[in-house]
């Protein structure tokens, strides 16, 4: 039996009033790399504020977009350079924590700014961390898990479609992450919702996808349960401490479990249509769920019945329990106000159409270029949960367009 490895920050604060726990942190120069509603915010004055009492100087980078692209994380780089920080601070939701780390990894080994992207992700597993700095994940969403993951998403718009590249290594787990609820009350009713789906989807796809494990399933499964029972809350009212701590603590559970297990086409499929059409993360994995666990059924049945079981859904056998289950999940998701349909999302139908076919084929082209996929027959393909071909791909998005998906087999 193969021996199991599992990676987490070495030190997690959570609760209300953890970003205070930010004082016992040592650092002297400290990068703040944040997106200007954060700023707005009047965050990171809070945390300079706290980090100054230990006499550190600070800097700030508040420019993240909403999913960051290579120029961004260039630029988070540059300052970098500059500033020369023994302490980097990602602070808001995903995209300025994974910026935050990608250019982590470019400060530690400048080298690889001189590379090309693809040669960038290439390389970030076989470099060391922390020679020159460490690094703090702040959440201020509950949705990506980012604070205590070993992986980082960045768009690259140098090619047509643009891509959103995710990439990682056990070195870039933070050295601390700081999941404090107070944080989250200033998110909106729509992106509560957006990014609570995030991580349900993350805890989900993640459990259905991995071998039974008795380190991994355990977290998978209660974050999704406590997604279920308390998203609804945190939606309804934002000033509702107690589900906003459920769902900091869910999402973060759910980060720690697909970071030691894996997550698939469910999140694959939401980057291209999130890269080509602007949506965010969350929203495009809602629309992407229950598609991709219909397509998925025949070689996960077993794994999506038992989630279905967990969540309290009911039924005779598993191809009932599994079609209950992704009924529920339309409803759960109405129910957070998220559209069934990406056509119900305000996208245009002409944009969605003409580009549908070629992020269908870029999706598979890069697949042919995975060995162990190159060499299995459509069948073999299928019968893994893996799309055969760029039809398979475009039926997936034309069901999520349409807020459809195909029947259970």
């Amino acid at each position: 039996m193969a021996y199991r490895t599992f990676v987490i920050p070495r030190t997690i604060m959570s609760g209300p009033g953890a970003l205070e726990g930010l004082s016992t942190v040592q650092g002297r120069r400290v990068l703040i790399v944040t997106d200007p509603g954060i700023r707005a915010l009047g965050l990171v004055e809070r945390v300079e504020k706290i980090v100054k009492k230990n006499g550190a100087e600070t800097a700030a980078y508040d420019k993240v977009e909403h999913d960051p692209s290579r120029e961004t994380v260039w630029s988070v780089f540059a300052l970098a350079q500059s500033f020369k920080p023994d302490l980097i601070i990602g602070l808001g939701g995903g995209s300025p924590m994974d910026a935050g780390k990608a250019a982590w990894v470019l400060y530690e080994h400048p080298d690889l700014a001189e590379r090309s992207f693809q040669d960038f992700i290439r390389e970030v597993p076989r470099r060391e961390l922390r020679k020159k700095a460490r690094y703090v994940a702040i959440a201020t969403t509950s949705g990506t898990g980012s604070e205590v993951t070993s992986a980082a998403v960045i768009t690259n718009h140098d090619i047509t479609p643009p891509v959103k590249a995710g990439f990682g290594s056990r070195q870039m787990v933070p050295d601390v992450a700081i999941v404090d609820p107070e944080l989250t009350v200033s998110m909106p009713p729509g992106v509560t919702a957006n990014t609570g789906l995030d991580a349900m989807v993350n805890a989900s796809e993640c459990y259905v996808l991995i071998s039974p494990s008795d380190m991994v399933d355990p977290l998978a499964l209660w974050s999704a349960r406590t997604i279920q029972e308390w998203l609804p809350r945190a939606v309804d009212n934002g000033e509702d401490l107690t589900a906003r701590d459920k769902m900091h603590l869910a999402s973060m559970q759910a980060g720690i479990a697909f970071s030691n297990g894996r997550l698939g086409l469910v999140n694959a499929a939401a980057h291209e249509i999130g890269a080509t059409f602007g949506i965010p993360h969350g929203l495009a994995n809602a629309f992407m769920l229950c598609p991709v666990f219909a397509f998925l059924y025949p070689a996960y049945h077993n794994r999506l019945s038992g989630l279905a079981s967990h969540l309290g859904v009911k039924g005779p056998d598993d191809t009932t329990r599994v079609n209950n289950f992704l009924n529920a999940l339309d409803r759960f998701k109405e129910r957070v106000g998220i559209p069934r349909a990406m056509k119900d999302s305000g996208l245009d139908e002409q944009s969605f159409m003409a580009k549908v076919d070629r992020i269908s084929e870029v999706y598979v082209e890069r697949l042919e270029r995975i060995p162990v996929v190159k060499e299995l027959t459509a069948a073999e393909r299928r019968s893994r949960g893996i799309p055969a071909s760029s039809d398979d791909m475009k039926q997936l998005f034309i069901h999520a367009w349409n807020g459809t998906r195909a029947m259970l087999e």
